[in-house]
């Protein structure tokens, strides 16, 4: 019998797959979002919970420049070392707390404060608003600190970190020295080879859904605003340098692909990181050793950034 072939996913992985494609994850038009965002809250409390345990972290909810924020002080934390996180979700449901179990991993490893906006959700509050919340937090934290703080964010807030990047820009602030993005979706339009997968590829995302979500965030915006899609604003090496994380099983590897290559091609020092069998932000299930193998990495990325 033939050995398992070097590099090929954890069995672990392959067991958490097949419960996450037994899972309905088809959108529902008129859906309450109070009601989704509840479930999604009682869905990750446990864990989450867990988390701030198991990476001994101190949690608080502190106000900075008018927007609630959450502070995670790991046990070992160093001076000067802050992290600016921005939680996923769609730009529709999530919160810093639903996220603990990437970021206060992030925090225990680098020994940093990490800084977690509750940024304004859609469809109530549609693009800017979540943006205008983040740049507002970045400024204060930019004005107070010694050094620019690290950058990262999962999903829809590693979006945000691209679009935080060229406000940032545009108003001649200094760029954080690092930044790091768990599978931003760069683009809304969602051009690329992996939109055309077959059905069901990614067990957690859907064109379907990444679609109607997108159009929900973007409200009566163009969808090719740099702000809103980022990959469309003008990257130059002043830019962090970036790692992005991915997977051949992730629906927005094209876009991460592309968005590698644009920002390369401008001269940023950009990696991607493409983990075989992996879908989309697999970073959030930490029972799988993929996910602590690509949080590892990443945290000694942004530890070298200090």
């Amino acid at each position: 019998m033939a050995s398992k072939p070097l590099g090929s996913m954890s069995d672990e992985a392959v067991k958490l797959q097949q419960l996450l494609r037994a899972q309905d994850a088809t959108f529902v038009d008129n859906i309450d979002m109070s009601d989704l965002r509840k479930s999604i809250d009682d869905e990750c409390k446990s864990t989450s919970e867990l988390a701030i345990k198991r990476f001994a972290c101190k949690i608080l909810d502190i106000d900075i420049d008018g927007v609630k924020t959450l502070q995670i002080i790991p046990k070992n934390v160093k001076k000067g070392r802050q992290i600016l996180y921005l939680f996923g979700g769609g730009w529709t449901t999530g919160s810093p707390f639903n996220d603990l179990v990437i970021s206060a991993q992030i925090a225990n490893y680098t020994k940093s404060t990490v800084f977690c906006p509750y940024y304004r959700l859609a469809p109530e509050n549609p693009f800017p608003a979540a943006l205008d919340d983040i740049f507002k937090v970045a400024k204060q934290l930019w004005s107070i600190s010694d050094n620019s703080p690290l950058l990262m964010g999962e999903s829809a807030g590693a979006t945000l970190a691209l679009s935080l990047t060229h406000l940032l820009k545009k108003h001649g602030l200094v760029m954080p020295a690092r930044m790091g993005l768990l599978s931003p979706a760069s683009d809304l339009y969602n051009h690329g080879d992996s939109f055309s997968f077959n059905e069901n590829r990614d067990p957690i995302l859907t064109l379907e859904n990444i679609t109607a979500v997108s159009n929900i965030y973007a409200g009566n915006a163009r969808l090719d605003d740099p702000l809103l899609s980022p990959i469309y604003g003008s990257f130059d090496k002043t830019y962090p340098k970036t790692l992005i994380t991915s997977g051949t099983q992730d629906l927005l590897l094209s876009s991460n692909t592309r968005l590698s290559r644009v920002m390369r091609e401008a001269g940023v020092d950009v990696e991607l990181r493409v983990w075989e069998g992996m879908w989309h932000v697999f970073e959030y299930y930490p029972d799988i050793p993929e996910a602590c193998a690509s949080l590892n990495e990443m945290s000694s990325f942004l530890d070298a950034g200090f």
